[in-house]
Order: C-alpha cells, then structure tokens, then sequence
C-alpha cells in the first residue's frame, strides 16, 4: 500500500537536514520545524479530503500522480511518514547539540 511518491517529503527533508550541519544551527533547528508543519499540512489536506472509504483495489493506480490525486490516503501516509522522519531527526539533533556542547566544555583552552 506504499507508493514511491510517499517518500519524497521525507527524503527531502532527510537531504536538508544533511546538508544543514555544514550552517548554523538556526537553519539546522528552522529546516526542521518548517518540515514538520509541511508534514502535518500534508496529512491535515488528506484527512479533509478524504470523502469515501478506499479499498486495496482503489490503490493500484497506474502512476503515483494519478493515486495522490485521486486518493487522498497518499497524502496522509507523506504527512505522516514526514512528521515521524521530523521526530527521529529532532532526536538525533537534540542529542548532537548536547554531545557538540559537552565536547566543548571539556576541551582546554589553548595558552595566552
């Protein structure tokens, strides 16, 4: 029942966390709350627009466009998979900062 187009938010959102370790934390912490509120749009724009029950059947589109268009459980499952990828990065990144600022603390100062 998963659709590749299912992976694309959190892919993305995946890459740019990546590449926000080489800027400041602000992009870092900013990258990651601007994804989660895309993830919970996207899951909030499937749950209105889910109209009518959706059996397995229904899911079997020719392309991932045609089924995000047509069945809005696509959309839930991206805002959904989004929000989680959200969590466990915000995870990773809150025990880094702890782990970049306690190496900090301990390294010594180089001599005047």
């Amino acid at each position: 029942m998963s659709s590749g187009s299912v992976w694309i938010l959190p892919a993305a959102i995946t890459v740019g966390w990546i590449l926000s370790w080489w800027r400041t934390r602000r992009i870092r912490w900013g990258l990651l709350s601007v994804a989660t509120v895309v993830s919970v749009l996207c899951a909030a724009f499937g749950l209105r627009t889910y109209g009518r029950p959706v059996s397995p059947e229904d899911l079997h589109c020719s392309s991932a466009f045609a089924c995000v268009g047509r069945h809005p459980v696509y959309w839930i499952m991206t805002g959904m998979t989004g929000f989680g990828c959200c969590l466990v990065l915000l995870l990773v990144t809150a025990v880094a900062e702890i782990v970049i600022r306690l190496e900090d603390r301990a390294a010594p100062e180089p001599p005047r």
